[in-house]
């Protein structure tokens, strides 16, 4: 019984991970000059900034690279979630993930690919992904044993 509720957490941790992303987007930022809103209609609520922070360091990371840090630990608990019982094809997959989200990020230095570049995206990218894989192999993986 207690795998299964692991498993379950797994998903609710992704759906959770991606909704919080997405506040900090709709809550914190400016997203009238982002593509992806530019093809999504948008409320009223969303025009404007609903809370300013003051400027800093913090203010500056949760805003703009806790949201990636948080979207690619949606996709890692997402696919831990569908193949939780398959260790090994969750392995290739989570590291495709990886290979995936790290070459997208360094894509955008080239104009072809929509984005900003921000090597603190990809720092905050891997210490999500180092963390989730270290309680993932000192929690879960000993709990399947």
């Amino acid at each position: 019984m207690g795998i299964k509720i692991s498993r379950y957490f797994y998903g609710l941790a992704s759906l959770i991970s991606l909704v919080l992303g997405m506040c900090i987007y709709l809550f914190f930022r400016d997203i009238n000059n982002m593509i992806l809103f530019r093809w999504v209609p948008k409320h009223e609520f969303a025009e404007t900034v609903l809370f300013q922070l003051k400027p800093s360091n913090f203010s500056y990371v949760f805003k703009y690279n806790m949201p990636d840090m948080l979207w690619f630990l949606s996709g890692i608990l997402l696919l831990r979630f569908i193949w939780y019982y398959r260790i090994k094809e969750q392995n290739v997959y989570v590291l495709c993930f990886y290979v995936a989200g790290f070459v997208f990020e360094i894509s955008q230095l080239s104009n072809k690919i929509p984005g900003t570049f921000d090597l603190l995206d990809l720092l905050f990218m891997g210490i999500g992904a180092f963390v989730e894989g270290l309680l993932y192999k000192k929690i879960i993986l000993r709990s399947l044993r």
